[in-house]
């Protein structure tokens, strides 16, 4: 059977089956873990802000360290960076658990609680700045590069596997059993990744030039800011999570516009996901880079659509099918942006370029979820969601309009290519 044809192309590669189970572990403790603190957290103090300042705390250190993460990935051992730094971020659930123990118990008061789960997402964002580098850029050499888009819609689909139930173990979890069963869940599932993780066979890696880090880092901005394939596109994915941050809001529209509690939060947080899962499993045949650029646009216009039309719901079932069309839309993006990460710069670059979007998009995730709970804070949450997709909405086509050439381009013309003018 011919990799082009070959559903599980990919997965029948050993070392990227166990990449993938360490993703799918990482995803579901880490929102399994997201979900029992946002909720439990807007529980506590009522406050919207206390949901941004979750990405906020996170981003930060993650910027810092990115540039780093991704230039030692290029010049050290990147397995070596990826089995520590997974390691290492599997205490993180028990010491939440620890301190959601003892603000029950009026040991420590509110200040110093929140001030400890602050701080164990700041850990979380600093080990995420330093081994996402290296994941994002190890999967290329797992894979012939003839099935790079056929591994990137497997990624793609894993982790919203992951996303659609790390939600719903989370909401069943935490009604059933409370937040610690939840967050034993997740400290068992990130040690099965880590051991996944141990267990990739070792790789040869292209040796590199030794440069300063800021001369490297250079070279892979150049790249990215000169490719035009590349920066439109992403500039699109990136109008998506500045502007379409709604999972933020989510326990609000749960507790107080759909009344649905818990249990309704974990359906609305695992739709996107189950959206992204049917899209998945519709595209795995289907290369989006044969017309990368016309499907980025339906992609993110799309995307700021059913935005637009969620704020307006007032039906946990309407709700929940918008959130479902929400993610369709963003895998399709996603999968056409990875594919393109990994197909147009060189080799030696993966590393650095892996960084910098994890940059790019984690900030644009993080500042948007700031954004989005600042403005539900200064208008409430369902105006502050319609200004957020109509102007998702609006860019998108500005964008699409002005670059309408790329319409008839070739993923080829751009491989390795530094496109500085448009004619």
């Amino acid at each position: 059977m011919s990799s082009s044809s070959d559903f599980f192309a990919a997965l029948r590669y050993r070392d990227f089956s166990l990449l993938s189970l360490n993703q799918l572990c990482l995803t579901l403790a880490i929102l399994i873990q997201e979900v029992v603190v946002a909720y439990s957290l807007y529980q506590i103090t009522k406050n919207p802000l206390m949901l941004g300042l979750i990405g906020l705390v996170e981003l930060v250190p993650f910027i810092v360290l990115s540039l780093w993460g991704g230039y030692i990935a290029d010049y050290f051992n990147r397995q070596t960076i990826l089995k520590w730094g997974f390691a290492l971020t599997c205490p993180i659930p028990a010491c939440l658990a620890l301190l959601f123990f003892l603000h029950a118990q009026q040991s420590i008061e509110l200040p110093l609680f929140l001030l400890g789960v602050y701080g164990c997402i700041f850990v979380l964002g600093l080990l995420r700045g330093i081994y996402s580098p290296s994941f994002n850029s190890l999967r290329p050499f797992l894979v012939p590069e003839k099935i790079y888009s056929n591994a990137n819609t497997w990624t793609a689909l894993i982790w919203q596997i992951g996303a659609m139930l790390g939600p719903l173990l989370a909401g069943v979890m935490m009604g059933q059993f409370g937040i610690y069963i939840a967050l034993s869940i997740a400290l068992l599932l990130l040690c099965v990744g880590s051991g996944a993780v141990a267990m990739i066979g070792p790789r040869c890696f292209p040796a590199v030039a030794r440069q300063p880090m800021i001369q490297s880092m250079q070279q892979a901005i150049q790249f990215m800011l000169n490719n035009r394939m590349i920066f439109w596109s992403m500039l699109l994915d990136l109008s998506t999570v500045l502007f379409g941050a709604l999972l933020t809001l989510l326990p609000i529209f749960a507790e107080e516009i759909l009344k649905s509690g818990a249990s309704g939060l974990g359906l609305l947080r695992a739709a996107p996901a189950i959206g992204t899962l049917c899209m998945t499993f519709a595209l795995m045949r289907y290369d989006l880079t044969q017309h990368a650029w016309r499907n980025m646009l339906v992609a993110t216009l799309g995307f700021g659509l059913c935005a637009v039309t969620f704020a307006c719901s007032r039906s946990l079932v309407l709700s929940f099918v918008l959130l479902i069309g929400l993610g369709a839309f963003d895998s399709m993006s996603m999968i056409i942006r990875q594919t393109l990460l990994q197909l147009l710069p060189c080799k030696s670059l993966l590393g650095r370029v892996a960084a910098l979007n994890g940059i790019i998009v984690t900030s644009g995730n993080q500042i948007g979820a700031f954004q989005a709970s600042l403005f539900a804070r200064l208008w409430t949450v369902v105006p502050a969601t319609l200004v957020s997709g109509g102007a998702c909405l609006m860019i998108s086509l500005a964008i699409g309009l002005s670059q309408r050439d790329l319409l008839k381009s070739k993923i080829k013309q751009h491989k390795h290519t530094f496109l500085t003018s448009h004619k």
